[in-house]
């Protein structure tokens, strides 16, 4: 099985022009992503458009591209769902093609919960999926779901359900918060949510990034995972610092389409709307070359 480390890609979410999922687009996608330098990829993720799509049309498309040759060792299935029974589901299916692990928000949409409600509710999925279920990552990105998932939290989740546990992605893009999952969680498989902390988490014991924007420059993050040097990482930055300047999954979406002469590559569900051809245009021209 592929090791939970190093340079993984929060992949898009393709679709057609009447908003259906594209599994041809999605695995030339993920083909080119192994190929330019990736350990894997994560499915249904933030980046992925994950919540906008149903439980059935993830399960499909996982199937789809598993079907179409795509090892499951190199990939990560992004489960999370406002309902545990769909995040159990969700790792059901994972399950049955012995994936590399499942990536497993809390439940998101009530706000005011506790650490202990959010345990009794890990705890009812976990003794759901079972020990024999695919490794969790525990997955915390706070300004996106709006529940914080604490470092004490994933550190008892971790310490009582060791076979289950097996590391976390903090998108919270906060190295201080990068570290206490990392004192919270020893020996397990701790990745950095953007590439940007990369380079300090690596000193810190993380094990690599799981990158929204290796969707467009796979090749870079892998020579800065490789080399950690200065002007590698300065490279990384500047590709952020382009795509702050719009809304990150339409960008990204734009991008692609712009470098792959396929102008529906930059459709994307609502309630994101997609960028008009000449700022997709734009914002390539504006990166640094990959």
């Amino acid at each position: 099985m592929t090791s939970l480390s190093g340079v993984w890609a929060a992949s898009l979410t393709p679709v057609t022009s009447d908003l259906a999922p594209d599994p041809d687009r999605l695995g030339d996608h993920v083909a080119r992503l192994l190929a330019d330098g990736c350990d894997g990829i994560v499915l249904f993720g933030t980046t992925g458009e994950a919540t906008s799509f149903s439980v059935a049309e993830r399960v499909d498309l996982l199937d789809r591209l598993v079907a179409g040759g795509v090892e499951p060792a190199r990939v990560i299935v992004g489960v999370g769902c406002a309902a545990a029974v769909d995040t159990v589901a969700l790792t059901r299916a994972a399950a049955t093609h012995d994936v590399a692990g499942v990536l497993m928000l809390p439940p998101f949409y009530y706000k005011a919960v506790t650490d202990e409600d959010l345990m009794a509710a890990y705890r009812w999925i976990f003794d759901q999926i079972g020990p024999e279920a695919p490794p969790v990552l525990l997955y915390n990105i706070p300004q996106v779901s709006g529940v914080k998932l604490s470092a004490s939290l994933a550190g008892r989740l971790a310490s009582e359900y060791p076979d289950i546990v097996k590391g976390l992605k903090d998108s919270s893009g906060d190295l201080d918060s990068l570290r206490g999952f990392l004192a919270a969680m020893p020996g397990t498989a701790v990745f950095a949510g953007t590439e940007l902390l990369l380079v300090p988490g690596l000193a810190e014991g993380a094990v690599g990034t799981i990158s929204a924007a290796a969707n467009i420059n796979a090749g870079q993050i892998r020579t800065a995972f490789e080399s950690q040097a200065a002007a590698d990482v300065d490279i990384l930055r500047q590709t952020r610092a382009v795509l702050a300047t719009r809304s990150v999954i339409p960008a990204l979406k734009a991008v692609v389409a712009q470098r792959r002469n396929d102008p529906g590559w930059a459709t994307v569900r609502p309630p994101l709307r997609a960028l008009a051809s000449e700022s997709g245009a734009a914002l390539a021209a504006a990166l640094p070359v990959a």
